[in-house]
């Protein structure tokens, strides 16, 4: 178990905090920025792939990858948007996956495991913890 403060932690379902505005605005606007990103990084290897034949094979796995990982970080948006129950973290190798693991099982004990009932700085640090995870983890 996580260290549990004397107080109650930040909680995105008060609709009048800052809390409920980051998961409503701020991650949105982020994840989007990254898909953004990524969509034309991909477009960038589709005009280079158009270009050259020598390393088409190459570039055309490398736009494969880039559309695994924008339909992967979407789906990682789409819950959040709708209140999904946070999946766990798969194993990668990454130090305190089982730290963010077990404290997401307590709170689901509690029924706060999704992304607007979970303790705002949890769910702030298990959104940009996960990404790396869920781009990795086989489809």
């Amino acid at each position: 178990m996580l260290f549990e403060a004397p107080y109650s932690p930040y909680d995105p379902a008060d609709t009048s905090g800052f809390s409920y505005e980051t998961v409503v605005k701020r991650w949105p606007v982020i994840i989007t920025g990254i898909i953004d990103q990524l969509y034309r990084a991909n477009h960038d290897l589709a005009v280079q792939s158009q270009q050259t034949s020598e390393t088409k094979e190459i570039l055309d796995s490398k736009i494969s990858e880039g559309k695994m990982i924008i339909e992967k970080i979407s789906k990682l948006k789409y819950q959040m948007g709708r209140d999904h129950t946070m999946e766990p973290i798969p194993e990668d190798g990454e130090t305190h996956v089982d730290s963010y693991n077990s404290e997401l099982e307590r709170l689901a004990e509690n029924g706060r495991n999704s992304w607007f009932t979970a303790p705002w700085l949890f769910a702030e640090c298990f959104l940009f913890v996960s990404p790396p995870s869920i781009i990795l983890q086989p489809n």
